[in-house]
């Protein structure tokens, strides 16, 4: 599992270009999610394939781009059209171990009482 500590953890639920680099991705972070990547935190994308995600880190001297790329699977991404969405290093844990941390369970939403 991935621990990153006390740093905040932003995901974007919205599809990403995945051919965006760092500065691309940083483009994305102050333009569209509205937020200044350089206060701190991990800025998660994933790519509309949902086989990779990437990730912006600021550590004060400079940027750290952290990718992954699934072979055969696909990330569970939540399906919102919200700009950020924060999550926890947990979520985060699950999230790269391939649990859909964003579905919610209604253990009787399909049982039908006659």
């Amino acid at each position: 599992m991935m621990d990153v500590g006390d740093v905040p953890i932003y995901l974007r639920p919205v599809f990403t270009d995945g051919r965006k680099a760092i500065d691309g991705l940083v483009g994305v972070i102050q333009e569209q999610m509205k937020m200044d990547v350089l206060q701190g935190g991990l800025f998660i994308f994933c790519s509309k394939a949902k086989t990779s995600i990437k990730c912006i880190l600021w550590d004060g001297t400079g940027f750290w781009n952290i990718q992954k790329k699934l072979v055969g699977y696909t990330f569970a991404w939540p399906r919102d059209e919200r700009e950020v969405m924060r999550i926890t290093s947990q979520q985060l844990g699950q999230l790269l171990d391939g649990i859909d941390v964003f579905r919610k369970f209604v253990p009787w939403a399909d049982v039908k009482i006659s």
